[in-house]
C-alpha cells in the first residue's frame, strides 16, 4: 500500500467504544507532536496501553517525525483487530498486539485473568501512553502495571498516565484503605478512583518519578501525570493534601477544612516536603481472580470436571457396546448357503 491512499478512519460503532467520535479526534493533518512538548527523541519507540481502535496510532502515523517503532496493545478484539488490519499496512513499524486480559466491559470473553506483561523488552519503549486506562484497572492492576511500565521505559524515557483521584484522608470513616473506589460494584473496571497517597507511594516503590502533574480541566475529571525512571534525587511533582483538592473527585479538603482541622493537618503532612506518611503495602505481582470472576472459575473448573468424566462414561458405554457387538457377531450362526 502507498502513501497516496487515504489513511482509514475506524468506523464510528468502535470508536463509540473508545469516547471521542469527531475526526478531528482521530485526525492529525498538520503533522505536529501529539505532545509538542516532548523533544522529537521521545518518539523513536512508542508503547501504547489500550491503543483501542487506533486513535493516537492514527495521529503518530501523520505525525513528522513518525515514530521508527509503534507498539499498541488493548484487549478489546474488534478494537485491535480493526488498528492491525487498517493502519499497520501504512507504517512499517506499526504493530498491534491482542492483550489478552479478563474485562467486564470490554473483554468478556478473554481468559480469565488480570494482567499480563507488556509484549516487548526491558528498556525499549521511549515513550508509553497509557490514555484512560489506569481509570479502568483494580489497585492490584494499576500497581502490576505501573511496574510494567517501568520496566520497558528507556533510561530517558517518559510515560503519560491519566487517572482519577480522590483523598483517603478526607474520608472519616477510611483509616488505612481502601486507597480505591469503585464506581459500579458489578464492573469494576467502569471507572476506578485512586487515593493521591497510595498513587504516589505505588510510583516509587516501583521505581518511578513524577515529572509533571496537571489537574482536570473539570473539576473531578481524569489528572494527567507524567512519569520517568526514577535516579534517586527527584522530587515528585505531585500534588498531596492540600493542595490540588479542589480537582478531586468526591469530597475535598477545602469545604471541609472548617469543620475538621485534624483531617487537614493530617492530609497537609509532607505536601511540600515530598515527605509521606508511612507508604501502603503495594503489590506488583499478577492480581488474583477475586469476586464473581473468581467464582466464575472455580465454576468453570467444576464443569469441565464433570464433562471430562461425562466424556470417559460415554467412551466407556462405546466401547462397551462395540465389544459386545463383535461378540454376538463371533458367537452369530453361519447364514444358510454359505
Amino acid at each position: 500500500m502507498n502513501d497516496t491512499t487515504p489513511l482509514p478512519l475506524p468506523p464510528l460503532h468502535l470508536r463509540a467504544l473508545v469516547g471521542p467520535q469527531d475526526d478531528q479526534d482521530f485526525d492529525n493533518p498538520s503533522g505536529e507532536p501529539i505532545y509538542p512538548d516532548l523533544p522529537h527523541t521521545a518518539y523513536r519507540s512508542v508503547f501504547d496501553f489500550g491503543c483501542g481502535c487506533g486513535r493516537t496510532a492514527r495521529q503518530l502515523i501523520q505525525q513528522t517525525p513518525r515514530p521508527v517503532r509503534y507498539v499498541g496493545i488493548d484487549p478489546h478484539p474488534e478494537l485491535l483487530t480493526w488498528a492491525a488490519e487498517n493502519l499497520s499496512p501504512h507504517a512499517p513499524g506499526f504493530e498491534f498486539f491482542h492483550h489478552d486480559v479478563y474485562s467486564p466491559y470490554y473483554a468478556p470473553r478473554n481468559s480469565p485473568r488480570l494482567a499480563d506483561p507488556f509484549p516487548v523488552a526491558d528498556k525499549s519503549a521511549s515513550l508509553v501512553i497509557a490514555h484512560s486506562v489506569f481509570t479502568h484497572l483494580s489497585r492490584d492492576q494499576a500497581s502490576y502495571y505501573l511496574a510494567e511500565v517501568a520496566r520497558i521505559l528507556t533510561t530517558d524515557g517518559v510515560a503519560f498516565t491519566s487517572w482519577f483521584f480522590f483523598d483517603n484522608a478526607s474520608m472519616p470513616f477510611f483509616k488505612d484503605g481502601p486507597h480505591a473506589l469503585y464506581a459500579d460494584e458489578k464492573d469494576f473496571s467502569v471507572a476506578v478512583l485512586y487515593d493521591r497517597t497510595w498513587f504516589l507511594a505505588a510510583v516509587r516503590q516501583v521505581g518511578l518519578a513524577v515529572l509533571r502533574t496537571s489537574p482536570p480541566m473539570v473539576a473531578g475529571h481524569q489528572w494527567v501525570v507524567w512519569l520517568s525512571r526514577r535516579t534517586g534525587d527527584e522530587v515528585d511533582r505531585f500534588p498531596i493534601g492540600e493542595d490540588g483538592a479542589e480537582y478531586l473527585c468526591g469530597a475535598t479538603l477545602r469545604p471541609r477544612a472548617a469543620a475538621s482541622a485534624d483531617v487537614v493537618s493530617l492530609a497537609r503532612t509532607g505536601s511540600r516536603a515530598g515527605l509521606l506518611p508511612p507508604p501502603p503495602t503495594v503489590s506488583v505481582s499478577i492480581p488474583p481472580l477475586f469476586g464473581a470472576l473468581a467464582e466464575l472459575e472455580v465454576a468453570r473448573g467444576e464443569a469441565a470436571k464433570w464433562r471430562r468424566r461425562a466424556l470417559g462414561w460415554r467412551i466407556l458405554r462405546t466401547l462397551a457396546g462395540w465389544v459386545g457387538w463383535r461378540g454376538r457377531r463371533r458367537g452369530a450362526p453361519t447364514p444358510p448357503g454359505r
